[in-house]
């Protein structure tokens, strides 16, 4: 589970924003470095200086899909005003800008999807474990010392609430922000419960079901976990444990099982999710007993 600050241009989010951008293209001059630890999903929070004020906040995000390198010509032919820019121009000036003079030939590109827009920005002084200086002059990871930074900005954006004035109907910005909420506090949960159980044959056995099961329409795995299974929609949240077994050890896995269940139940009842939360369990046989058990300590 990674997110990331990065700074970025505050025109040319307003353009975005304005132009009701649900997808855009960030290019990086090929000089820059690259992430190590960025993976499809993850957040990219703009770090910018709002309303054209001193002081940088985050003033949205997206959600990073992947990198392409392209030349000038092909990211304009390709993305067009994805890039942020009205005309070709304008982003060869951009460019030139950052460059000192010169357009390189090829370029890292950051394509991003599902973009949401802030009311209000989100200062780094209103999260006591978040040191980000103004003067950041790329972009920095934001969970490496506390893995509930993420949740907590989206806490606090949560309270401003959302710019639903730039969405576009066709993709509700809420529901995208309300299921990431969702998303990395079920991580956190996950990432509290602790490691695997098992032996090595057990847990390889328990990734393959889990990946089976993301193949299933809706279905996504938790963030940080190869075991846990996640599925939203507007009513309810599903959380799939993937279970596996050696015959001598039939009664231990289960065990295990059912205080991961517990566990998982005693967090979610803190978050208070207005949505009913369900839990099931994956197996390669299905047994009914277990199955049932599992409902039986989720219901209760």
């Amino acid at each position: 589970m990674s997110s990331i600050a990065y700074v970025t241009d505050s025109e040319m989010l307003e353009y975005h924003r304005l132009c009701r951008n649900r997808t855009i293209l960030f290019w990086r001059l090929t000089n820059k470095n690259k992430f190590s630890d960025f993976r499809k999903g993850d957040l990219l929070f703009f770090f910018s200086r709002p309303n054209h004020g001193r002081k940088k906040g985050l003033v949205g995000y997206a959600h990073y899909d992947s990198i392409k390198r392209l030349s000038l010509n092909q990211m304009w032919k390709q993305y067009s005003e994805a890039t942020g820019y009205e005309t070709k121009e304008r982003l060869a000036e951009a460019i030139r800008k950052a460059g000192k003079g010169e357009i390189p030939e090829v370029m890292h590109c950051l394509y991003l999807t599902d973009v949401v827009f802030f009311v209000s920005p989100v200062y780094p002084e209103q999260i006591d474990t978040l040191e980000l200086p103004n003067k950041l002059e790329s972009y920095t990871y934001l969970d490496r010392n506390d893995p509930s930074v993420t949740v907590k900005i989206l806490k606090i954006a949560q309270r401003h609430g959302i710019d639903l004035w730039s969405a576009d109907p066709k993709k509700n910005p809420d529901e995208i922000f309300k299921n990431d909420v969702v998303r990395h506090q079920i991580a956190l949960i996950s990432r509290k419960i602790g490691k695997e159980y098992g032996s090595e044959k057990e847990k390889s056995a328990s990734h393959k079901l889990a990946k089976e099961k993301i193949q299933e329409k809706n279905w996504e795995m938790v963030i940080g976990s190869k075991t846990d299974c996640l599925y939203m929609d507007k009513n309810r949240i599903k959380v799939a444990l993937a279970l596996s077994y050696q015959t001598n050890d039939f009664e231990l896995r289960i065990r295990d099982l059912l205080g991961k269940v517990t566990m998982y139940q005693y967090y979610i009842k803190k978050l208070h999710f207005e949505r009913r939360v369900s839990f099931e369990v994956l197996m390669r046989d299905e047994i009914r007993e277990v199955k049932e058990m599992v409902e039986e300590v989720s219901n209760g």
